[in-house]
């Protein structure tokens, strides 16, 4: 069976509008998200401490009512379903976050098969034949893998 590898932040569900509230929270000068345009897009308004907080409070409580997936993403879901795909749900996120990450999606009724906690998503490219992700270096990653 061939695999489809979907990453879940900015991909099922718009994740950067939590985040960036959260981030408020420490630095009411926080810039907005049209700004964040490299990886250290937080330096001078927080500490990395503060940032990583920030990253799994949105994730702990991401099965509340307020964060619903994009509204596409059931549709999505269930089209690679099938067409035969098993589905592997994948995220940068602690394994802490296993629980809310799972409620969420069932929640929302999004079909997968698996769920991957990792900071590492390559780690599943050997047996992918999809890889949907915001992040241009994961997909770089999985689009020069060896075959």
């Amino acid at each position: 069976m061939n695999t489809a590898i979907v990453d879940i932040d900015n991909t099922l569900w718009q994740f950067c509008d939590a985040f960036y509230a959260e981030l408020k929270k420490v630095n009411s000068a926080f810039p907005t998200v049209e700004r964040w345009d490299t990886w250290d897009f937080f330096v001078g308004y927080c500490t990395e401490e503060q940032f990583l907080a920030a990253v799994d409070a949105v994730h702990r409580r991401q099965d509340s009512d307020g964060h619903r997936p994009c509204p596409e993403a059931k549709g999505f879901l269930r089209s690679l379903r099938e067409q035969g795909y098993r589905i592997v749900i994948a995220s940068h996120r602690r394994k802490e976050m296993l629980g809310p990450t799972e409620r969420w999606l069932r929640k929302h009724e999004l079909v997968f098969d698996d769920l991957h906690l990792s900071f590492d998503m390559t780690v599943l490219f050997e047996d992918a034949v999809v890889v949907v992700d915001d992040a241009p270096q994961t997909l770089e990653k999985a689009a020069t893998r060896e075959a």
